[in-house]
């Protein structure tokens, strides 16, 4: 299960708002570090990534990484949520 995600939860039970901003910023930071590697991967490696042999290295490396920015992106908006839900 995804970390992040279970550690705002708890934050947004504990009614901890600080804990969930604190969290949700070292999320936007890591994310824009996902989002630049996945710019500079592509820069490198799209010509050698076909979609029709997915079972490569390169391919794995991606998919992990894309598995990796899912479960950030989930772990954003729950914080989003919740700092918003706390505001109200």
């Amino acid at each position: 299960m995804n970390t992040n995600y279970t550690k705002i939860v708890s934050f947004a039970t504990d009614r901890n708002t600080q804990g969930i901003y604190d969290t949700h910023h070292e999320l936007l930071v890591e994310r824009m570090r996902l989002d630049k590697f996945f710019s500079m991967y592509l820069d490198k490696f799209e010509r050698k990534m076909d979609p029709e042999k997915t079972n490569t290295p390169i391919w794995d490396l991606y998919k992990k990484k894309m598995r990796e920015y899912g479960e950030l992106q989930q772990a954003i908006k729950a914080a989003e949520y919740y700092l918003k839900k706390s505001y109200v």
